[in-house]
């Protein structure tokens, strides 16, 4: 049997409030590459975007590696809408999204931090936050010196020892 050569990877979001996710995501540097919606919200999108026409709005972020986020507020194959509004309660899949700093994001105020900012012992330092809808999303940045002081500059940071 082959082996299947996996090319990229994506996460689509089904989001309760779409200008929220939007505005929120592009706050943290997302960067959209491709849209849908109607007439009227493809004539707001910056110019050069690539986009389609469809029943309900959606955008597709890329970050850098090849990884794309899309959020939407329908999709054709789902025929229950309310699944849109539903909340995301349970911390069981995250986003694990690299940085080459947590401080702009710790400077963001579309974000808020509920758990510590964390320094692993195996050289990295993370903060864990939700989404809008409740996903969670991680970012890691590299540890250094630096670093850390940087971040303890605006936050609290808690290390985490080996658990040997």
């Amino acid at each position: 049997m082959s082996e299947c050569k996996i090319t990229g990877l994506g996460i689509h979001l089904k989001v309760g409030d779409f200008d929220r996710s939007r505005k929120f995501y592009e706050s943290l540097g997302f960067r959209p590459i491709f849209a849908y919606g109607d007439e009227k919200f493809r004539s707001t999108l910056p110019k050069g975007l690539a986009s389609a026409p469809e029943r309900y709005r959606g955008m597709t972020f890329e970050v850098p590696g090849g990884a794309k986020l899309e959020i939407a507020e329908g999709h054709i194959a789902i025929t229950n809408s309310s699944v849109f509004k539903e909340q995301v309660k349970t911390p069981k899949i995250s986003a694990m999204i690299s940085v080459e700093s947590l401080v702009p994001l710790l400077k963001n105020a579309n974000v808020n931090i509920k758990v510590p900012i964390r320094h692993y012992y195996w050289g990295t330092i993370e903060a864990a936050f939700r989404d809008p809808d409740g996903f969670v999303l991680v970012f890691i940045a590299p540890f250094s010196e630096e670093e850390l002081k940087r971040v303890r500059d605006v936050r609290a940071v808690e290390t985490v020892k080996s658990g040997k």
